[in-house]
């Protein structure tokens, strides 16, 4: 019994990490798509490869242009809350693009948790 639970301990440590958010080295990590350092937390966004690394983009819009590349990475995709709650799943966000914002790469993309933070964003963009 001491030896399974030792194996299953063992594997537990070795197994990748799937289904949570990606971990990012902010100011280190670059972009997995432009080569910049990913610095700003807020519009970054990413995935967990299924070999367990961290695949990061400092820019959300960047991610998004990826997963048109590999839809089958878009379970694990995961993206910053513009208002700073933290990570999103990509699939329960709500993400707005907004032209002209000044994103890292300029694609105006941005994720929120909630519909009304999006469309609140929305509006106070609108009335510039």
């Amino acid at each position: 019994m001491k030896k399974l639970c030792a194996l299953l301990l063992l594997l537990g440590c070795a197994a990748p990490k799937h289904g949570g958010p990606p971990e990012i080295e902010f100011g280190r990590q670059e972009c997995a798509r432009c080569g910049m350092i990913v610095s700003e937390d807020r519009f970054a966004a990413g995935y967990v490869s299924q070999s367990g690394e961290s695949v990061a983009y400092d820019d959300l819009g960047e991610m998004l242009a990826a997963l048109k590349e590999r839809p089958e990475l878009r379970a694990q995709a995961w993206a910053r809350d513009l208002n700073g709650g933290g990570w999103l799943r990509l699939d329960q966000a709500h993400l707005l693009q907004v032209p002209g914002l000044a994103t890292p790469m300029g694609t105006g993309w941005v994720a929120f948790l909630s519909p009304e933070d999006a469309e609140a964003f929305a509006r106070s963009k609108a009335s510039r």
